[in-house]
């Protein structure tokens, strides 16, 4: 088995409200609604260098990895993030 490593990241949810509304109304024209927001928010998490994790029907999970040089950890074990051109 490999040994598993400590990593800080942020992680962002996004839900479409309404969605079941929006599924009785569009019926068939879902699929396209769901790609147009897929791509918007993916274009979005892109931009800002995260990375795209999972759909989930109405739902994405998106993920914005650390550098290991970006943060340490104090006297207290607790991770914390170094202040940096890219972190802010």
């Amino acid at each position: 088995m490999l040994r598993g490593e400590k990593i800080m990241a942020i992680y962002g949810f996004c839900d479409i409200r309404k969605f079941t509304n929006a599924t009785e109304i569009l019926r068939e024209g879902v699929m396209l609604f769901v790609n147009e927001i897929s791509d918007i928010c993916h274009g979005i998490v892109d931009r800002y260098s995260g990375a795209p994790n999972k759909n989930i029907g109405d739902a994405f999970l998106f993920c914005w990895k650390f550098e290991s040089d970006d943060y340490y950890q104090d006297e207290n074990k607790v991770m914390q993030v170094r202040e940096n051109s890219r972190v802010q």
